[in-house]
């Protein structure tokens, strides 16, 4: 999901610790704290350029059902790791599987879905004339972090390995960091993201 400018970093597993919620930051200045007086107001500023942009921690209690109000992201998550777990379950279980599951139409409303967040992200985040352009929206990017924690919901639950467990949570660990960097480039005026299909603003 992630170009290469993103690789997907090592976390902590269960019950090792991490200085920012699942994500592992090298320096103050890397997690987006201000080092000194002087750099508060910058700081400040770069937060404005993205308001409503969720941090990775926030996106995490987004998919999870456990954030409200706020940007209309928080619902869109939601609404995208909702029917990720529902083709997690109709791929891996035919016992589990809804009787009247569609998978044409749920792959259809997760693309509505991903418009919508694209078609915010349009409207609401910066695109710096000499930003590098990613290769993903940010509606496919938060569709990526949803359907990897659909997955690994399932395989906690359900998985008999505590190899499979662990491989799942540490997956989730990784693509949870690369939005994370993805979220600091974005403040930092480095990135610009795709529009999306049909997210032009005028």
């Amino acid at each position: 999901m992630y170009d290469s400018h993103y690789p997907e970093k090592w976390l902590p597993g269960p019950g090792q610790a991490s200085t920012r919620g699942m994500c592992v930051m090298g320096s103050p200045r890397q997690a987006g704290i201000s080092t000194t007086p002087g750099n508060r107001t910058l700081d400040g500023a770069r937060d404005r350029t993205a308001e409503g942009l969720l941090e990775a921690r926030q996106l995490l209690l987004a998919v999870a059902g456990n954030l409200q109000g706020g940007s209309p992201l928080i619902d869109w998550a939601r609404e995208l790791a909702d029917l990720h777990s529902t083709l997690v379950t109709a791929a891996v279980s035919t016992i589990r599987r809804p009787a009247d599951f569609d998978a044409t139409a749920t792959y259809g409303l997760v693309d509505t879905v991903i418009g919508l967040i694209d078609e915010w992200s349009a409207y609401h985040l910066p695109r710096p004339a000499f930003g590098r352009r990613h290769t993903h929206s940010l509606g496919e990017v938060i569709s990526h972090v949803a359907g990897t924690y659909a997955h690994v919901q399932w395989t906690l639950r359900h998985a008999e390995s505590a190899e499979q467990q662990h491989h799942a949570t540490l997956r989730f660990a990784q693509v949870q960091e690369g939005y994370a960097d993805l979220v600091d480039e974005i403040r930092a005026l480095r990135v610009v993201l795709p529009l999306g299909q049909g997210a032009r603003p005028t």
